[in-house]
């Protein structure tokens, strides 16, 4: 093989490593601008999920009700498991 082809092959090499790294650079940016919307996207429910709060006290009701449960459960559960596991 002489240099010349060398050359040549290290150019192509060269040229799909970067077409290789523009796709990849490409799909990082992607990734990056759907996590950026997504992140806004919540933010925006968040508001108005507290919106719908704050003008339905049914719902305000059953939404502090829920965090009872659920904070009653965290204590209840484990207690439940090592009387289990225990006797």
């Amino acid at each position: 093989m002489s240099n010349t082809e060398t050359r040549m092959r290290s150019v192509e090499e060269s040229r799909a490593l970067e077409s290789r790294y523009r796709a990849a650079r490409a799909e990082i940016e992607r990734g990056r601008r759907i996590e950026a919307g997504q992140s806004g996207a919540l933010v925006y429910a968040a508001l108005a999920l507290n919106d719908t709060f704050e003008r339905s006290p049914a719902l305000s009701r059953l939404s502090h009700l829920a965090q009872l449960f659920c904070i009653a459960a965290l204590f209840i559960v484990p207690n439940l498991l090592a009387i289990y596991v225990l006797f």
